[in-house]
């Protein structure tokens, strides 16, 4: 590093599970950028202050933001791009020459593309997400996006998964969409793909979001946590003979749209 490197950070609580600053660390070494990727380990009782103190430090650049920071970092934002404006959640946030923040969100297409480069099918499926939260919104809506036949949203809180449904409608009102509670007796069998985008994962102790073996043995099962990359639920999705689909190939497929976001490449 140098006086004139660049910093760029990655924010969550906890942050043990995070492996952007790796990758992108890597990226900018290849890339001949002169530019580390940081950690940022903050509760958000702290997060305004910080977001604060990081706009007075000039060689600060930006950060992605992840759990579970995404929703309180929008409202913190001084602008928002359209997909980060349309979630109210962002993955990403820079400064501008003023020191203004401006937020932007990846995770939906980041999670679509990813999903396609391993050549799974979309459009026409059925798909159960799990959570509802700055994730699960970015990826939802991107999905309404792909002629998905249905959607369905298992959340703790339903009135947040109904809340996230009604942002959806306004990108497909003809879609069908359901909205269901963690607690209640609810069918796994009958979907194409199930998404975990919990926390449910992140530490070893975590009940599983879900019984996969309750899922059809056609389904294919993804959790987008990248940390472990294998996560239980993964691995008893494999023990059963499902495909399963990991968390990293959606930070992987946000790379050159971050890279345009920040004016790197």
């Amino acid at each position: 590093m140098y006086g004139s490197t660049k910093i760029y950070g990655c924010i969550a609580d906890p942050i043990h599970h995070v492996k952007a600053p790796t990758l992108f660390t890597s990226i900018f070494k290849e890339k001949k950028i002169d530019a580390v990727m940081i950690p940022i380990h903050v509760n958000k009782n702290n997060l305004e202050n910080v977001i604060n103190s990081l706009k007075v430090m000039k060689n600060f650049e930006g950060m992605t933001v992840t759990i579970p920071h995404k929703i309180l970092v929008a409202s913190l934002c001084d602008h928002l791009e359209p997909d980060a404006k349309f979630t109210q959640s962002v993955n990403w946030i820079k400064f501008d020459k003023d020191r203004k923040l401006i937020g932007n969100n990846f995770d939906g297409q980041g999670f679509v593309n990813g999903f396609k480069s391993k050549n799974f099918l979309i459009k026409g499926k059925k798909v159960c997400l799990f959570g509802a939260g700055g994730a699960a919104i970015a990826i939802a809506c991107s999905l309404a996006k792909e002629q998905i036949k249905s959607l369905q949203i298992i959340n703790r809180d339903i009135n947040k998964a109904k809340e996230l449904i009604k942002k959806i409608k306004l990108i497909d009102k003809d879609l069908f969409l359901e909205a269901v509670g963690y607690n209640e007796n609810f069918l796994l069998s009958d979907f194409d793909i199930i998404i975990n985008s919990t926390s449910l994962g992140l530490d070893k102790d975590d009940k599983l979001p879900f019984d996969v073996s309750k899922t059809s043995s056609q389904s294919i099962i993804v959790d987008i946590i990248m940390q472990p990359s294998e996560t239980e639920l993964l691995k008893q999705a494999k023990n059963l003979g499902r495909a399963v689909h990991y968390g990293k190939y959606m930070i992987e497929s946000q790379v050159d749209l971050v890279g345009n976001f920040l004016d790197l490449w």
